[in-house]
């Protein structure tokens, strides 16, 4: 629950609750003003970016929330000694970088406290997207009394958090599979807030949380698969299209046979991401293009989306497959190979995963796949411990296209490869600074990442995830999002 940390979208689902962002994207994905009472003003040179924040906010135990508590979060962030997993998300903050590597203190990083409501931040390069990646939880603000206080256990259990957003944790030890939210009678928008508790439970198993819907006892479930088609035509089923990418991810640091570029192009070509789209996922998710997702943007010059402009860079091809892993295991001076493929142990997740072990055992003789089904949190700790064979992963990352190439970026947290690449770190270099806001010399560099990331096999796209819900239809005013958390309910309300 500590928002400077979080880098799963489990977790940011339930942070987005109690922690109040700069910016929230509105059902037009777009940042409009939250804790901040007007978009940002950026200087002509693009560098410098100023803030001003509500003089009436308070964290949930009354204490006034002023511009020093959100530096302290972004100090915090990159700071080393913090260990987030998502310190490279502010690297567009002047001196994030330095800060991370441990070459400066987190107190040189480019933002500061003007006064109480007015914050500055200094830029590393002009960001085009600078409304949105202001909407980050990574920059809700933090009490470093609170935090000092708490210790280690900071965020770690009900108790020891402190919310700024309109609902306060409760009934949390850190395991639990069940909690609530009490509405924050502190929160500058509380007349605004409808429910006076939200309780969640922890549902693995789809067709338990589609017959606790159906008696009555909740009022929004996730829902997969056949039962897709089962209320399709309802108005209970919403789905949303997502930016999140769906992946199967290479321990290629660690797995001396995935280090042979002809074995992960083979993993690459035999499988069909159509019929895991449709026969397994019901829809319920997209083919997988290349490594940015279709949608995001578009060619600046002529208006073509991803799909159109850069091609179908993933596809299906069992021939050259089977060629390229006979070449592998010749190469290899072996007669065959097993993998282990860890998932999530969500119903979802273990179809894909049996149906990746049927696919690539079927077209791929010789080639075993050991699955292991395993909560998110274990999954998590092996990818990021940067020591596994193959994993299910997934990757949303923001506004900008260049965070799903930066994901592969030798030094980057979430390079879970540790792939590393001289050609891949000046094109991010680039996409990130010397392009500024060159619109047209952004896109070809982002297509020439894109295309070097398939054509090395470094990550293995497989769909382009929608996310499916059984809502309550008398629930009205959640917010449907495309980037993000899919729905937003902080501010919804009960139709009588």
């Amino acid at each position: 629950m500590d928002s400077g940390k979080s880098y799963d979208t489990i977790s940011s689902e339930q942070i987005d609750f109690q922690a109040d962002p700069l910016y929230r994207i509105n059902e037009e994905n777009k940042a409009v003003p939250n804790l901040a009472v007007a978009l940002p003003e950026v200087s002509k040179d693009g560098l410098t970016v100023t803030v001003e924040i509500r003089d009436n906010a308070k964290f949930s135990n009354g204490e006034k929330i002023t511009a020093a508590d959100i530096v302290y979060a972004a100090q915090r962030v990159v700071d080393p000694a913090t260990g987030s997993q998502s310190a490279n998300n502010l690297s567009y903050i002047k001196n994030a970088t330095e800060i991370i590597a441990g070459t400066l203190k987190s107190e040189e990083l480019g933002v500061k406290a003007i006064s109480d409501t007015k914050l500055e931040f200094t830029l590393v390069a002009p960001n085009s997207y600078i409304n949105t990646t202001l909407s980050s939880t990574l920059l809700s603000p933090v009490s470093k009394k609170f935090v000092e206080k708490q210790g280690k256990n900071y965020g770690l259990t009900a108790d020891a958090l402190l919310a700024s957003g309109p609902y306060v944790l409760k009934d949390w030890n850190g395991t639990d599979i069940s909690w609530k939210y009490e509405k924050n009678p502190y929160y500058w928008d509380a007349d605004n807030i409808y429910f006076d508790k939200i309780n969640v439970q922890v549902v693995k198993e789809v067709a338990t949380g589609v017959n606790l819907y159906e008696a009555g006892e909740l009022d929004g479930t996730k829902v997969t698969g056949e039962y897709i088609s089962l209320y399709k035509g309802k108005e209970d089923l919403v789905s949303v299209q997502t930016l999140r990418m769906t992946n199967l991810e290479m321990g290629i640091s660690s797995n001396k046979y995935l280090q042979n570029e002809k074995l992960r192009k083979a993993l690459l070509y035999a499988l069909n991401r159509e019929e895991l789209s449709t026969a397994i996922l019901n829809g319920d998710g997209i083919p997988s293009v290349g490594v940015i997702p279709n949608g995001i943007a578009v060619n600046p010059d002529n208006g073509k989306s991803i799909a159109d402009d850069f091609g179908t860079l993933v596809y299906t091809d069992v021939k050259k497959a089977q060629q390229l892993f006979k070449e592998a295991l010749q190469e290899l001076g072996t007669d065959s190979i097993t993998l282990r493929l860890v998932t999530s142990d969500t119903d979802e997740n273990i179809k894909i995963g049996q149906y990746l072990q049927s696919v690539y055992e079927t077209n791929l003789p010789g080639l075993k796949i050991d699955l292991a089904n395993v909560p998110a949190s274990v999954r998590f700790e092996e990818m990021m411990s940067y020591k596994f064979d193959l994993a299910l992963g997934g990757w949303t990352g923001d506004f900008d296209p260049t965070s799903y190439i930066k994901q592969h970026e030798e030094g980057y947290e979430h390079n879970h490869s540790q792939w590393k690449s001289k050609e891949l770190k000046n094109l991010v270099t680039a996409l990130e600074t010397t392009d500024g806001t060159d619109f047209s010399k952004r896109w070809e560099h982002l297509k020439e990442a894109n295309q070097y990331l398939v054509d090395k096999a470094v990550v293995i796209p497989i769909v382009q995830a929608s996310q499916s819900y059984l809502i309550n239809p008398k629930l009205k005013g959640y917010v449907t999002h495309v980037l993000g958390t899919p729905i937003d309910v902080t501010h919804a309300y009960i139709e009588e």
